[in-house]
């Protein structure tokens, strides 16, 4: 039980700092690079100092190959499919941008549940630790996600229905894993690497670029340092998983 309640606590953290995006709807041009520049931030932060580094505890090789599986493969897929394209400042950025940020942070909210459904095996205590570890690690998470949903305009239903549906991943993925066979250490890992890889792609190759061609400006570029620089430093700390 004490799984299912943690995890049910951190899709109501997670869900909580995400419906942030219902009170951002109407930010204007400069409003949502400030929130793209954020979102970039912390995304960059989550691949290389959250995820990836998790993946290699739990699977080195593994997590190599989902880390660059996943970058290489959203590549190629914009690439060769042409999914990607530039848009005017009139039209919602990142509209093609949140098919595959949706994805890795499914990917990661599972990998969070996993995590919490192996933890109930162990002393309650430590049960409860990890569970609080990752209710705190989850609301930069969903702060990541309502700055891009504000950046993409997405509608009132678009903002309610992709939080609850990546918050219902974390209690899902943790009932799962105490009703089956958890997960070998080889697949988690590779999960984790790719939804870093995932992530990362998203960050680098989509938010930071359309940041700086929407609203150029030195304080843009200071909300994405300060923000990757202080989610490092708290996920190498208070927020760490």
């Amino acid at each position: 039980m004490t799984a299912i309640l943690m995890s049910a606590l951190a899709a109501a953290g997670f869900s909580l700092a995400s419906l942030l995006a219902l009170f951002g709807r109407e930010l204007g041009v400069r409003g949502r690079s400030y929130a793209t520049a954020a979102a970039a931030g912390i995304l960059l932060s989550l691949a290389f100092a959250d995820l990836f580094p998790e993946g290699l505890e739990i699977a080195a090789e593994p997590a190599i190959s989902g880390f660059v599986a996943g970058f290489v493969l959203l590549f190629l897929t914009e690439s060769l499919f042409r999914v990607h394209t530039h848009h005017s400042t009139e039209e919602p950025a990142h509209k093609h941008t949140l098919g595959p940020f949706v994805l890795g942070l499914a990917i990661h909210n599972l990998s969070d549940g996993f995590v919490l459904g192996v933890g109930a095996t162990s002393e309650s205590v430590t049960s409860w630790i990890v569970g609080l570890g990752i209710l705190v690690h989850q609301v930069p998470v969903g702060i990541s996600l309502a700055a891009v949903l504000v950046a993409a305009h997405a509608t009132g239903a678009r903002i309610a229905g992709t939080t609850v549906a990546l918050a219902l991943a974390i209690p899902v993925a943790a009932g799962l894993t105490i009703l089956l066979p958890a997960p070998g250490a080889g697949a988690l890992g590779l999960l984790t690497g790719a939804a870093g890889g995932v992530l990362a792609y998203v960050g680098a190759a989509h938010l930071l670029p359309e940041t700086r061609a929407e609203y150029p400006s030195r304080t843009t570029g200071v909300i994405f340092a300060a923000t990757l620089v202080a989610t490092t430093i708290s996920l190498m700390t208070f927020l760490g998983d």
